[in-house]
């Protein structure tokens, strides 16, 4: 029984990671939009991020789930503060 736990959470921290990379990838791109210093606390951001689901691995928590869900949050959370308070645009 506990080889298909282990698979369960093998396979939570490959999606969980999958899904990081991704944000990572609008991270990156947000430069199209954001300028360079909100670009660079968006990256540092997800280096914390990164470190924390390594964490959570560690700890084999089934939260990692949880890690690109706050980074893709986060992401939307920013640009929209950005274009709506900032005036930042395309």
């Amino acid at each position: 029984m506990t080889t298909w736990k282990q698979a369960g959470f093998g396979a939570a921290v490959v999606v969980a990671a999958l899904a990081h990379l991704v944000a990572g990838y609008f991270y990156l791109v947000s430069g199209l939009v954001a300028p360079l210093w909100a670009v660079v606390l968006l990256l540092v951001w997800w280096v914390v991020l990164t470190a924390v689901g390594v964490r959570l691995v560690r700890t084999r928590s089934y939260l990692v789930l949880l890690v690109p869900v706050v980074a893709a949050a986060t992401w939307f959370g920013l640009l929209w503060f950005g274009e709506q308070v900032l005036g930042w645009t395309a």
